[in-house]
């Protein structure tokens, strides 16, 4: 049974924070480490299968596992495990690959479908200009073992920078090429998100100027649900996808998710921090699988599109997203 929200919009998917944003062993320039700064109240991996064993119940279909860091949790391969073995259908993670030489394979055999991984740039110096970190060798080899263990299709997120990696887009598309094209992975471009005003003055590439040339190339466009997302098909078998800013109602509308932090509470909106429904605490406290279900069914009735319409550039700047932690 698939349960929706006031704006008939159906629930089907969870996305699952491991660990606060602000835990990473990268330090990107445009990740603005949100989060909450509070003591560590993480969830065990079993509590985050047992809350999923009750999200199947009405119609949660796909989860995906993120951060901060996802691969940085000492049990990863349990909670992999757990949300697996929980019902669900697809199983995916976004993570910078730090972990991935050594547990793309088990992590495969233990339940997860498929993977995405940051590449934000091709050339070394590039590389740790951006991430903070001299690990592009080894992301290289997290692509690779992902793709031997058939996490398929393999993204590649590209956030893409004025003046640092917008000139790298056809190097991107040679190598996604290198590794198989869409048969094994999947390119997608990333346009900056708004959050600091000077920053993104500086360094926002506006993704309307590839996409077109994309378009002239391409022998095929589809756009995914999520997002209204344009996906264009290449003739040497690369697929782009492009991710553009939250900031409007396609975005919203089109949401089909709810969130869970990893301290264990239900954000009904990526936008919002005053509308989080705790169930950690009560799940600590003895309550029953139909009382957590009660729990769940409050916090998407507390779903509500942030924009319902488009919002001007001059507007976006004056979204608070100090928490948007997931």
């Amino acid at each position: 049974m698939v349960v929706y929200d006031r704006f008939g919009r159906p629930v089907k998917g969870v996305r699952i924070s491991l660990n606060s944003s602000s835990h990473c062993n990268f330090n990107c320039i445009f990740c603005h480490k949100e989060g909450i700064y509070s003591p560590p109240n993480y969830m065990t991996a079993t509590e985050i299968g047992r809350i999923i064993r009750v999200l199947t119940r009405f119609g949660i279909e796909y989860a995906k596992l993120t951060g901060g860091e996802p691969l940085l949790r000492s049990d990863i391969v349990e909670i992999v495990r757990e949300v697996k073995d929980a019902g669900i259908k697809e199983l995916s993670m976004t993570t910078n690959g730090t972990r991935l030489p050594t547990l793309a394979h088990e992590l495969k055999e233990n339940g997860l479908d498929r993977i995405n991984i940051s590449l934000h740039s091709l050339k070394r110096d590039r590389f740790r200009f951006i991430t903070g970190v001299n690990m592009l060798d080894n992301t290289f080899k997290a692509i690779q073992e992902s793709i031997d263990a058939k996490l398929n299709p393999v993204k590649l997120n590209v956030v893409v920078l004025k003046g640092v990696n917008d000139d790298e887009i056809h190097d991107l598309i040679e190598y996604s090429y290198s590794l198989g094209g869409r048969e094994t992975n999947v390119l997608q471009l990333i346009e900056l998100l708004k959050v600091d005003q000077e920053f993104y003055q500086k360094y926002h590439f506006d993704l309307n100027i590839i996409e077109k040339e994309i378009s002239k190339i391409a022998i095929k466009v589809r756009y995914r649900r999520l997002q209204n997302r344009p996906v264009y098909y290449l003739k040497n078998g690369v697929q782009v996808e492009f991710v553009k800013p939250m900031y409007n109602h396609a975005f919203c509308m089109g949401g089909d998710r709810i969130r869970i932090t990893y301290d264990g509470k239900f954000k009904p909106c990526l936008m919002r921090t005053d509308n989080h429904v705790d169930f950690l605490e009560a799940m600590r406290s003895g309550a029953s699988d139909e009382e957590l279900a009660q729990i769940f069914l409050k916090a998407v009735s507390l779903r509500e599109p942030f924009f319902k319409t488009e919002v001007s550039k001059e507007e976006v700047y004056h979204v608070d997203t100090s928490s948007c932690i997931i």
